[in-house]
């Protein structure tokens, strides 16, 4: 049962979200160097969740929030980012299989789906919604079972911008 509720959070999960393409794992030097390469958020906004803080670009807007849950969008409405923890998310061995099953649910409301990427403790996925937004959706694995998952969309012409920020805001987060 408990593994039914996981699936089903996670296809809600991803749903909502999505990240980069391809289709293998990348090596520890990769990760390392792309943990170095994203930016932090500098005088930005702090969110307090209950079991969680995250920074987001001052001239962000806060659209909803409670417990654990955040949407923002930015200045421009260009690019809209949600993220929701779960203390009893997959974990980093069910990432995988977290990603096959978010590539599988409401293809429909999709007209491209890349692979799922596991990068460490973080799965990103790439989708392509029927209205031409890029959905970057991502499960980062915080501790155990708890995640952090969520998406980033934006149109197509700000995708390599709005992947930027999202690593941003994803290495910004901190458990409480």
């Amino acid at each position: 049962m408990k593994k039914l509720f996981f699936i089903a959070a996670v296809a809600l999960s991803m749903s909502l979200v999505a990240c980069s393409g391809g289709n293998k794992d990348k090596s520890s030097s990769e990760s390392a160097e792309s943990a170095q390469s994203v930016e932090e958020i500098k005088d930005g906004n702090t969110y307090e969740g209950k079991s969680y803080t995250i920074s987001y670009p001052k001239d962000w807007k806060e659209t909803f929030s409670s417990e654990d849950v955040l949407n923002v969008k930015s200045a421009d409405e260009s690019m809209a980012f949600s993220i929701n923890f779960d203390a009893e998310g997959p974990g980093v061995d069910g990432l995988k299989e977290a990603g096959d099953f978010g590539k599988l649910v409401n293809q429909s409301d999709y007209k491209e789906i890349g692979e799922p990427v596991i990068d460490g403790n973080l799965l990103t996925l790439r989708r392509v919604t029927n209205d031409d937004l890029v959905d970057l959706s991502y499960t980062k694995v915080l501790e155990g079972t708890k995640c952090i998952m969520g998406s980033m969309k934006c149109p197509a012409d700000k995708e390599a911008e709005a992947e930027k920020i999202l690593m941003s805001l994803i290495a910004s987060v901190k458990m409480k």
